[in-house]
């Protein structure tokens, strides 16, 4: 029954319009809505999503923990994490750099070159450029430097190194420098040829043996002579 209905209802049962609006208002005040009732399809239905949404948040559930436990790894109590494993080194050592490598040698080239160049009467190097240091460390990297020393003392006893041609031509350092004449020197093209009798075709220029003092090693002669060789350049 409705409100209005029950109003009507009491004003003809004698009540006045007051006692019928109070008693209006107390039933409803007291009435509960009722749900309209369900069929057994759309109870089957309600329990299905139900169980299958309880499902879903308890496998959301484990996976937040499993991802929790995951992130955040616990160490042994009082020990530290395990530090990352060093990256194995390489047991073949670095190549020597290039150009420079052995500014040593190359003095003691110059150096022999020059005792040669006063004993031999050829021209005496004064101007130690870098293009002629990189060209001699070029050689001793080719050759190392018991060849090069070897070439110089070739061109000290040559004579056509000495000027002893048809042009008066004398060798110098720029000569020893370069690859192709180097590779001349050490393969003998500039050797003295023996004279017609047999014997020696020229007298060659005094050789270390004969300008070295008493007990004087070939490093000690070459180191004193490079030492001349650089005042002369002062």
């Amino acid at each position: 029954m409705s409100i209005s209905g029950a109003i009507r209802r009491m004003l003809e049962a004698g009540l006045t319009i007051e006692q019928a609006l109070v008693a209006a208002e107390a039933f409803e005040a007291g009435a509960v809505p009722q749900q309209p009732a369900l069929s057994k399809r759309q109870e089957r239905n309600k329990r299905y999503y139900e169980r299958r949404k309880a499902s879903e948040n308890r496998l959301n559930s484990d996976a937040q923990d499993d991802s929790d436990g995951e992130s955040a790894p616990l160490s042994p109590e009082g020990s530290s994490p395990t530090p990352p494993s060093p990256k194995p080194q390489s047991s073949i050592p670095p190549s020597p750099p290039k150009g420079g490598s052995s500014p040593a040698e190359i003095d003691q080239v110059i150096g022999a070159f020059s005792a040669m160049a006063r004993q031999a009467g050829l021209s005496v190097p004064k101007a130690i450029t870098a293009s002629r240091r990189r060209s001699l460390l070029l050689r001793i990297e080719e050759h190392g430097l018991p060849v090069v020393l070897d070439a110089i003392d070739r061109i000290g006893r040559s004579r056509f190194c000495r000027g002893e041609n048809d042009r008066g031509w004398r060798a110098d350092l720029d000569f020893l420098c370069q690859s192709k004449s180097f590779v001349s020197i050490l393969e003998g093209k500039y050797d003295d040829r023996p004279s017609a009798g047999g014997g020696p075709s020229s007298r060659s220029p005094p050789s270390f043996s004969s300008t070295a003092k008493p007990g004087q090693s070939r490093e000690e002669y070459l180191a004193a002579e490079r030492r001349r060789s650089e005042r002369s350049f002062q």
